[in-house]
């Protein structure tokens, strides 16, 4: 199956007969759009079609079709290319598929059943606007000169597009074959707010956002980063989330009884961006740390034991309970104690 020029061509070999179909397209196809193809061997009829269009060919020395090798999207290994001598076996298939189907099984998901791929992206489509850069009749002048590179501007990210070279001398101009190019994402635009955080305990969190609109690329990594409100413009802690499926993630290495501002970055291979405001949220308190020793100033008769507060209090503290030989004598807020 190839589509070359507008033209959909659908190759056949069973045994010694050789069927060929050919479905005119012209740039119906170049509209940004999906588009359904289905090849069908029905007895001798072999047929194609793309959306409304569909051409057939009856063929009746055609055999039953088996197949019981490895089966090729895209293109073929170049080892075992000379088997094929009679396809041409242009440069591979440029876009985007999805929705694999044969008539006995369900849906495949290429990404999961491969079992290598070559220069092949699992993880995202290129631009969607590919209703002129994807077309060939129409091509736009680069350049003109005797230059062999060229530098230009202008273009759209992480979108398609074919070029080609048109060499002249007084014998006549020649062209190269067309060459697939595909420029870089940008950085993300937009990063929302985290829509939800809530406190796991007073040192993590658990915050969840929306997947950004109008990404133009694909989403390498989230970070989570919590600031304190009331402190520098640097972050306590962050966190990063390579799993861009998910749209939750942890934050950890925080301080109980703290108020933070949580932000969202999202990042491309162009670079990374900050969600503009942040969502804000009080960690809760836990038990103090770091409890200080009393002290003792001996007198005659009495004893004045004092204490410090504990160095990571951890939330406002609401007692003290004075130990004497393993037995409490004094429950309190004061951080001095007479024993007489």
């Amino acid at each position: 199956i190839e589509l070359k020029s507008g033209i959909l061509n659908i190759f056949l070999k069973t045994g010694v007969v050789f069927t060929q179909v050919d479905l005119w397209l012209g740039l119906s196809y170049c509209d940004g759009k999906w588009n359904k193809v289905t090849v069908n061997k029905e007895g001798s009829i072999v047929s194609a079609s793309m959306n409304e269009l569909r051409e057939q060919m009856l063929e009746p020395r055609v055999q039953q079709l088996k197949v019981n090798s490895p089966v090729y999207v895209g293109g073929i290994p170049p080892e075992i290319q000379h088997f094929y001598k009679e396809l041409g076996l242009e440069q591979g298939f440029g876009g985007c598929m999805k929705d694999v189907k044969f008539t006995r099984g369900a849906v495949v998901n290429l990404a999961s059943v491969s079992s290598s791929a070559v220069r092949v992206n699992l993880d995202g489509c290129l631009s969607t606007d590919s209703a002129v850069n994807c077309r060939g009749n129409d091509s736009i002048l680069v350049y003109r000169g005797k230059e062999q590179s060229v530098y230009e501007s202008g273009l759209q990210p992480f979108t398609e597009y074919l070029y080609r070279v048109v060499a002249s001398n007084e014998g006549g101009s020649v062209s190269s074959v067309w060459t697939h190019v595909r420029t870089r994402e940008s950085a993300p635009q937009n990063v929302p707010t985290p829509s939800r955080v809530h406190s796991i305990n007073g040192y993590s969190i658990e915050v969840a956002w929306d997947k950004p609109a109008g990404v133009i690329g694909v989403i390498e990594k989230y970070i989570l980063k919590a600031y304190e409100e009331d402190g520098p413009n640097v972050p306590i802690t962050s966190a990063e989330l390579a799993n861009t499926s998910m749209l939750t993630g942890i934050l950890t290495g925080l301080h109980p009884f703290t108020n933070y501002a949580v932000t969202l970055t999202a990042c491309t291979l162009a670079g990374c961006t900050e969600s503009l405001h942040a969502l804000n949220i009080s960690t809760p308190q836990e038990a103090p740390e770091d409890v200080q020793p009393p002290t003792a100033i001996s007198f005659p008769t009495f004893l004045l034991l004092s204490w410090s507060p504990p160095k990571t209090p951890n939330g406002i503290i609401t007692q003290y309970t004075l130990y004497m030989n393993g037995e409490p004598i004094y429950f309190g807020n004061e951080t001095k104690h007479i024993i007489k």
